[in-house]
């Protein structure tokens, strides 16, 4: 007794093997019959070549109307078993010599017709016809026959395994199938998942067990899932306001340090005997300045992770705002000797935006520049209308660079392009990521453009509804 087939593959071989041997038949009778086919083809070119050759040489001798010449070349013609007759044609189709089977009706032949023209480097004319008639075995209807009567019993044999296959693969493969796909449907609707039943012991048996366990697992992955994403959203609730408290408590001290640092540092209560007195003061107030900034910025990424920024939108001149900026940035320019340039045109329109927002961002811009250019390096910044009525604002240097694989990192929060050993600059790393919020905030794009060691380039474009001409904002 046969033992039962469990595996898809046995059952399919069992199914396959007849259909593949019926198919490789067919196919063998095909290719046959193609390859005669191209022979047949091959052969009538040699012989449409030799005719076109033959009316070429005939075409001299009936130019010179050499009668014999002709009449010796088509009985030399005709000596060549496969060819039963030669004829030539004046050109008003008058027979001039014949050679072979006159008679070629009721043979199986191939006729080849051709003009004969005469060609030299005066004359171009039609002067005669040339026939040549040639052997022809066509069996093609000897194939055709035979394969027309196998045609019924194909047929019978491909309906019958159609119908085995579509039995077969209907119970072992789409039933399941279909159970498992239905499954499968429940994930897109959302609706409750179900396991399905299992009713083979083949390999699409072994897929059902599977997806029922996959089920069991995926169940208990999105309860731990949910508590885990509701511990994340109480850590960041609790981390932002944390910040936002943290960072308001800590501005009341850091004013007054600013502040009494301030008064030694100018002296404005009376001149101080030690100068060294004087230098701690300036020391005080910078690290105090630094960290004032730091607190702001920190203070301002929980706002826009909360959702909790919102624009104070103006009318902004980009000539004045990019002048104040300057003036900030001047003294720092100058102790690394590094150049700052505005290239604005002349007929650059206002924005409208929120002033302070605008400034913050192309200070924190024009402040990396600095920080990162070497001495006897150049910042500059420029705007300008685009084809499409965006303003266009670009800070370039050609500064040390950020390396290409890094470029998408420092727009995140608090990451910087030099590691915590190697890093020669202070900051926070929130400056890119700042810019980049407020950007999206002014419904902008913020593209970052660097090469390593030899500069960077920060691109923002702002949409065209933020765009004002001088003549609106007057008129308003």
């Amino acid at each position: 007794m046969l033992r039962p087939v469990k595996t898809i593959n046995a059952k399919l071989l069992y199914l396959i093997v007849p259909a593949v041997f019926l198919v490789s038949m067919f196919e063998s009778f095909i290719d046959n019959y193609l390859d005669y086919e191209e022979r047949q083809v091959l052969v009538t070119e040699q012989w449409q070549n030799l005719a076109t050759t033959q009316a070429s040489v005939v075409s001299g001798y009936l130019w010179n109307f050499d009668l014999e010449a002709i009449n010796s070349h088509l009985e030399s013609l005709v000596e060549f078993s496969e060819v039963y007759s030669a004829k030539v044609y004046d050109e008003k189709d008058n027979l001039i010599s014949s050679a072979g089977f006159e008679d070629g009706g009721s043979l199986n032949h191939q006729s080849f017709t051709l003009d004969i023209v005469y060609q030299d480097s005066f004359v171009n004319r039609r002067i005669g016809k040339f026939i040549l008639i040639v052997a022809h075995t066509d069996i093609t209807s000897r194939l055709l026959d035979g394969f027309l009567d196998e045609i019924p019993e194909n047929i019978l044999l491909v309906l019958a395994l159609t119908g085995i296959i579509i039995f077969a693969t209907r119970k072992f493969l789409l039933i399941p199938m279909k159970d498992l796909s239905q499954g499968f449907l429940t994930f897109d609707q959302k609706k409750l998942r179900h396991k399905i039943s299992v009713k083979s012991t083949d390999e699409v048996g072994d897929l059902i067990e599977g997806y029922n366990r996959m089920i069991d697992k995926l169940e208990q992955h999105e309860k731990q899932q949910l508590i885990y994403v509701q511990g994340l959203e109480a850590a960041n609730r609790a981390k932002t306001y944390f910040l936002a408290n943290m960072s308001h408590e800590l501005r009341t001290p850091l004013n007054a340090i600013l502040g009494f640092s301030e008064m030694i540092k100018y002296e404005m209560l009376g001149k101080i005997d030690e100068p060294r007195y004087r230098e701690y003061a300036d020391d005080i107030y910078s690290s105090g300045t630094l960290l004032l900034d730091i607190i702001n910025d920190i203070l301002d990424m929980s706002k826009i992770e909360a959702g909790e920024l919102n624009l104070q939108n103006e009318v902004v001149d980009l000539q004045e705002i990019t002048a104040s900026c300057f003036k900030i940035m001047n003294g720092r320019a100058e102790r690394n000797r590094i150049t700052l340039k505005s290239n604005i045109t002349p007929d650059c329109p206002y924005l409208y935006g929120d002033n302070t927002r605008l400034r913050q961002l192309l200070l924190n811009l024009l402040s990396n520049s600095v920080k990162f250019t070497p001495e006897g390096g150049e910042v500059v910044l420029s705007a300008g209308v685009n084809a499409k009525s965006q303003i266009e604002i670009i800070v370039e240097d050609n500064g040390m660079g950020i390396p290409d694989a890094k470029i998408e990192e420092v727009l995140k929060p608090f990451i910087q392009v030099d590691s915590h050993l190697t890093r020669q600059h202070e900051g926070t790393g929130l400056g890119l990521p700042l810019s980049k919020s407020f950007m999206e905030l002014h419904e902008g794009q913020f593209i970052l453009e660097s090469k390593l060691n030899k500069g960077t380039k920060a691109t923002m474009i702002f949409p065209s509804e933020r765009t004002r001409k001088p003549s609106e904002v007057f008129e308003n």
